[in-house]
Parts: structure tokens; C-alpha cells; sequence
């Protein structure tokens, strides 16, 4: 979580175990899903709290429970996105989406081996649209027998790579201008299953080398 600490607050009536479960449900896909650099710290919390003072009761069977749930994750989701575009230095956020895996393990592995790859990242700090890079970290995420000729990178709507090379509806000013925006996303098909995964990270800049250099304890 970037060495912060999050606080989330209700007012309705829930108990420890339900709420405990909404929370790591919540958790695993939003604060657990992102990353700035791959590095972890000491002082990464997330709690939530309920007050009981509106006086709204909800259990496991009642009928606002999924609507409740669809709030906390739609919150954690945000808050996440929010230390990631605040991530040091960073200047991009970026949204890694991979689909058709075998498993959600196996996507969400792969879009961490994306999301953490230092030349990725630097790639995307300077809009360089380079499949080769996003290419390679999926070829080391540890995927058995992947069949490169199935896998399809875009970043956006604008296709890169397909079948291990340069896709032929590849158009460089296209896709320059989507990895240029404030926010991008690689969509990532791995041809192999119905699975899916999203990650959030952020680019590798001069800032980041700066920040954490000049930092001391």
C-alpha cells in the first residue's frame, strides 16, 4: 500500500466476522491489487469500522448486503487507484488487464510480472508503446507451455502484439498517444481460459531515483 494506512467507517450494524469477510473480500482486489515499485513496508494497514450509530442492521441473509458490498469495494478500488497515482515520482497510472488466463492466480501473476517490471515502467514513463518489453514479462511470469501465438497486447483500443510479434494493425501515432494519457491500460489476452485479473501500478521516472535517494532516515 505505498507505506500508507487507510480508514474506512460505516454507520450500520454489522458484526466483527461479517464485516471482517466484506473487508478482506473488498481488500483482494483493490490494496492487494496494486503496486508502485514491488517493494512492501512495515506500515501498510487497512480497517474498517462500523459505529452502529444509524442503527441499520445488516446480516449475512439481508437483502442491502450485496448493494453494501458494491459500495466498499467501489471505495477500496478508488483509494487504491489513489496511491498508486500518487505513487513518488509517478505520472501515470497505469491499469494492467489481463484476460482469457486459466486461472485468476495465473493472471493476476501476470499482471504483476507487468506491473513491476522496471523496463515496463520506465517504457510507459516515457509513452514508449514497447511490446517487446510488456512481451518478455509475460514470457517470465512463469506461465507453463504458454503459446505465444495466442497472446494479444493493446494499450487501450490501439492493438500492439499479436502472435509474438508487431500486430499489422499497429499504427505508432495511435498508440504513442495512448500511452501519453494520465491513465493508460494494457489489455492483455493470454488465449488461454476464461480467467481475468487487473493490477494498478504507476511509470518508473527521474522523480522516483530523486525522492527515494535524497531520502534518509
Amino acid at each position: 500500500m505505498a507505506t500508507m494506512l487507510a480508514y474506512i467507517a460505516t454507520d450500520a450494524v454489522i458484526d466483527q466476522p461479517l464485516l471482517r469477510h466484506l473487508l478482506r473480500e473488498a481488500v483482494a482486489r483493490s490494496f492487494n491489487r496494486i503496486t508502485v515499485d514491488g517493494d512492501t513496508s512495515t506500515n501498510d494497514a487497512c480497517t474498517l469500522l462500523a459505529t452502529g450509530t444509524s442503527g441499520v442492521g445488516l446480516q449475512s441473509d439481508s437483502a442491502d448486503l450485496d448493494q453494501f458490498a458494491k459500495a466498499l469495494n467501489a471505495l477500496c478500488e478508488a483509494l487504491a487507484k489513489e496511491i498508486v497515482a500518487d505513487g513518488e515520482g509517478a505520472t501515470r497510472l497505469l491499469t494492467v488487464d489481463i484476460r482469457s488466463a486459466l486461472s485468476e492466480a495465473e493472471a493476476e501473476r501476470v499482471a504483476f510480472t507487468i506491473a513491476e517490471s522496471p523496463l515496463v515502467k520506465t517504457a510507459l514513463f516515457a509513452a514508449d508503446p514497447n511490446w517487446g518489453r510488456i512481451l518478455a514479462a509475460i514470457g517470465r511470469s512463469g506461465i507453463n507451455d504458454l503459446d505465444v501465438s495466442k497472446v494479444r497486447i493493446a494499450v487501450g483500443e490501439c492493438p500492439i502484439a499479436e502472435a509474438g510479434a508487431l500486430s499489422p494493425r499497429y499504427v505508432e501515432a495511435d498508440a504513442a498517444k495512448a500511452m501519453s494519457a494520465d491513465a493508460v491500460t494494457f489489455n492483455i489476452e493470454l488465449g488461454r481460459g476464461s480467467a481475468q485479473a487487473v493490477v494498478w501500478t504507476c511509470d518508473l521516472s527521474f522523480d522516483y531515483v530523486r525522492i527515494n535517494a535524497e531520502y534518509r532516515t
